[in-house]
């Protein structure tokens, strides 16, 4: 997988591939699931003015239309408790965390399977 800075096209559809992940756990035992998988923008500065109004609207696509007029996004894994308390995490350092055999691209897969059973 391509990692970050996507166009937002790019963006748009790894948050396609990877919505399923949605209700799963965060991790590190934290009892938290999977909220979103959200378009954020790139920079650090924006990143955090994203997660304020994240936490605001509840809402990942009303976040990122209030003040961001960048061109580089990245994709985060988000999750909130009951208590408001938010965890969030870009996501390829999700996936190395959490599914480190998980290295697929989900346009190769029929290839490469395919290549595996002709021995090629």
């Amino acid at each position: 997988m391509k990692t970050a800075p996507y166009s937002l096209i790019e963006a748009k559809q790894i948050c396609t591939d990877f919505k399923y992940l949605a209700g799963q756990s965060f991790g590190d035992n934290n009892g938290t699931s999977i909220n979103c998988i959200a378009i954020s923008p790139f920079d650090q500065m924006n990143k955090k003015r994203f997660i304020m109004y994240y936490l605001l609207f509840n809402d990942a696509e009303m976040a990122l239309e209030q003040d961001f007029k960048g061109m580089l996004f990245d994709i985060l894994v988000i999750a909130s408790t009951l208590d408001g308390q938010l965890f969030h995490e870009d996501l390829s350092t999700w996936l190395s965390k959490n599914k480190p055999y998980f290295e697929f691209e989900p346009d190769n897969t029929n290839v490469n399977l395919v290549n595996l059973s002709q021995g090629i």
